[in-house]
Formats: C-alpha cells, structure tokens, sequence
C-alpha cells in the first residue's frame, strides 16, 4: 500500500470530480442537457449526504476539511476497496490522540473521567455532527445513564439538577481535582444555589455540627424517598448522632406527640442553625407555648391552655423564671407522668415516700417535707412545727405537692405566693383554697377544715 503522491485535497478533487460526472452523465434526458458541478467534497448525493446536515457540526466537517481527520491511501489495481475510487480512508491518528490535535488534553487533572482515562471519546461524542449541544450521542443526563444508574432519577424526591437534567452544573463533564469531578469543594458546592444556608452558617450563633462538616451528611445529592434530599427520614436520621433521645420514642411509657408525627424532630429543632441553643427556632418556653396555647386531652390527661395560664401567672423563680420547661420536662418522651424527668405521683392522696416526689426534691430540700420540727428547712411552719410535714406524711392519705401548688405557677394573679391555687379540684366540687399569707405567716380556710393561722 503507498500513500498517495499529492497533496490530499487534490486526490479527494479528483476523485469525487470523476465519480460525480458519472452519475451526472446518467442523469442527462433528451430534454435536457445540464450537467452538475463536480463534488469537491465528500459529501454527495450519493456518498454521505445526510453529513453535516445536524443541528450542531464539528468544525473540520462544517468547513469542508475531512481531511484534517482522515488520511487517504491510495491502493494498487489489484487490491481492490469498498470505498469508491479504490482507496482507504484512515484516520491520521487515533483515539483521544486525534481530538487533542485540535482539544485542549482532558487527562491532566486529578480525576479523570473513565471514557477519557480509556481515549474513547467518541463514547459519549459523535465526530461529525448531531443534535445535541457538544456532540454529544445523547442529550444529558440520557448519556450519563450509559454507565451510570439511572436509579436517582426515579426518587421520589430529586435534586433540582438532577431533575432538570443538568449534571455539570455539579461535575465537570471531563476531569477535575476533586473527587467525582465536583466543580466545587464540599459544602461550597451547595452554596453555589443554597445561599440562605450559606448566611446562616456565618451568621447564627448556633450551628448544627454535621451542616459545618458536610451537607451529604445528611442529605444524597441526587435523589431520595424523603422530604429534603434526606438520606433517611427524621427522626431515623437523627438517631446517627442523637440514639438516646430518638430512642425515647419507642422506649417510653409517654411521648411527646411532636415526635411521631411526619416532621418528627423538625417540629422543634432547625437542623441546620438557630439563634437558641440546642437548634431551637424559638426561645424555650415561647416554643412550647405556640402548641400549648389552647386545652389539649391527651393520654396523660387534661393539658389546660398554658399560654393563657402564664400570661395570668406572671413572675416566678428557678425555672419558671428562666422559662426553661425542659428542667422538670423531657420534650421527647418520659417513663413518667406530664414527661416530668424524675417521677412524681399524679394521685391527690398518696402515703410518703421520698421517691414519689423525685421530682420535686431536684431543687427543694427533702428534709421540709420529711422533718417534724425545724427552724429552717421550710417557712411554712407554726413556731418550729412543719406544716409541710403536718400535710404529707398522712397514712394513706397524706397532701401531695399538687393538692395546694400548681408547679407551672409561682404567684398566682392575686398575689399568692409559692405557686398557691385559689381553687383545689376535688372529685366533682371545685374547692377554694382561702389562703391569705401575711409577713410572718398566714391563714388557710379551705373545704377540707376550718380556718387555720400559724405564725413563723
């Protein structure tokens, strides 16, 4: 075989001069005698006529200069060709070697793109024309889908890019420095659409840890089953990082309807930054207050309309005060009455006992309740007696805490000192309390007995 002895253009003139005029010859009528031009490319009536007939054509082909790619060996008498003209078409070099006389090489980065590591670049291109942007074969992301699992494009939930079709706007179609080819490094990626979380990062005082180290933490990147683009459902996903207080779900005697509903953890906690601690959206107390701003019948029984309770309630110590309702409550579930984090009975008669009142015992002193006499331990005693203990440690039927005080209370809006209530529910009647406190003492005439004074 010899390659041919002239320049390359003049052969291809040549050839399709001759192989044109043939078939123009077969076309001339009695009527007519015209006769067409001489091809001067490769493209013919009869030899590639639909080429660079596409949307989008690869220069060389669009400017006529096949030979830029393709070599033309002219062969012996002998040896005879498919190809008209007894000659072989070739290409001048191969694989990715032939797009990078023209192309900037794409194997120079880090991460290299499979096709390109192979120099199959017509894998995903055509190398003359085609309908799609780029060259491409297929439209996006129908040519990803060759090698890759389309699996994300059927999510029920699926990532703005994705869904659209649109993955460069992620990965760098060719090679990049960071792993699979992301155009940008880790959560800066996301903030390249996701401005609002951006800001918040920077400028809230309390930010989800995972949010800092990276959002496919929690959420996949293409495509899930949960709202979000989270990778699991809450609260399953927060149980990764947070076992103890998810688990509190399953485990305890009584949940926090918030918790078992569609959003879970969400109801409470932003998961990705707040101005409150613990990813609160609102101040403690103001949180709990805009769900319980009305009379709930729950399991556990009447819940009143604590909003409007507090309001008349003003005022306070201790937690009431700091408006902390998770220092007797666990927002999440509790083995114990009210989701109280330490047990205290829920009876209005009880025998003593120093566990049944747990809860309280957490800031008042156990000896003002289990002591006969003292000087100290409590103020509500006659001279030395304790009227504390005088009240609770009854066989059978001593006063719990509950009978006179309302823990979600410390001055009623009479005046009423120590979270005293001005009535006492007892079965069906409502009791008054009638208790007037003075400086040094008070008096009490409630339903049960006669009016009583002690004096410190």
């Amino acid at each position: 075989m010899a390659s041919i002895g002239f320049p390359l253009q003049l052969l291809f003139i040549f050839f399709f001069a001759a192989f044109g005029f043939a078939q123009t010859k077969s076309t001339i009528t009695a009527t007519t005698a015209t006769r067409s031009e001489p091809a001067l490319t490769c493209i013919t009536v009869n030899c590639h006529a639909t080429m660079s007939k596409g949307a989008f054509v690869h220069a060389p082909l669009k400017d006529g200069v096949c030979q830029d790619c393709h070599d033309v060996m002219q062969e012996p008498a002998d040896k005879k060709t498919k190809h008209p003209g007894n000659v072989t078409i070739t290409l001048v070099q191969q694989g990715s070697q032939l797009c990078y006389r023209c192309h900037v090489a794409k194997n120079t980065a880090k991460v290299i793109h499979a096709p390109i590591i192979s120099g199959d670049c017509i894998s995903c291109h055509n190398p003359h024309q085609s309908q799609n942007k780029g060259l491409m074969k297929e439209p996006v992301p129908a040519i990803c889908f060759r090698c890759h699992q389309d699996s994300m494009m059927k999510s029920k939930v699926m990532h703005a890019p994705v869904k659209d079709g649109k993955c460069s706007e992620c990965h760098f179609n060719h090679q990049g420095d960071l792993p699979n080819r992301l155009v940008r490094e880790g959560n800066d990626l996301c903030y390249a659409c996701h401005k609002k979380q951006e800001e918040g990062v920077t400028t809230k005082k309390d930010v989800h840890p995972p949010v800092k180290q990276s959002c496919i933490l929690c959420h996949n990147a293409h495509g899930t089953a949960s709202n979000a683009l989270m990778s699991s459902p809450s609260p399953e996903i927060c149980a990764t990082c947070h076992p103890t207080e998810v688990a509190l779900l399953d485990k305890s005697l009584n949940r926090h309807s918030p918790m078992s509903d569609a959003k879970g953890c969400l109801n409470c906690h932003d998961p990705h930054f707040a101005d409150q601690p613990k990813l609160l959206p609102l101040g403690q107390q103001d949180l709990c207050l805009s769900c319980h701003d009305k009379e709930m019948t729950t399991e556990m029984g009447t819940v009143k309309d604590l909003k409007a309770f507090l309001a008349a309630n003003k005022g306070g110590a201790g937690p009431l005060k700091n408006k902390e309702c998770s220092a007797c409550h666990n927002p999440h579930g509790s083995d114990y009455w009210r989701l109280l984090v330490k047990y205290y009975t829920s009876n209005f008669y009880t025998s003593y006992s120093d566990s049944k009142y747990a809860m309280c015992f957490t800031c008042h002193d156990k000896s003002g309740f289990t002591t006969m006499y003292t000087h100290k331990a409590t103020n509500f005693r006659d001279g030395d007696r304790n009227l504390h203990f005088v009240h609770v440690n009854k066989l059978g039927k001593g006063r719990t805490c509950r009978a006179c005080h309302d823990a979600c209370a410390s001055c009623q809006s009479s005046g009423l000192s120590k979270g005293m209530k001005e009535t006492v529910g007892f079965s069906y009647w409502t009791m008054p309390m009638n208790y007037t406190p003075s400086k040094d003492g008070g008096t009490c005439a409630p339903g049960c007995h006669g009016e009583k004074m002690y004096r410190r």
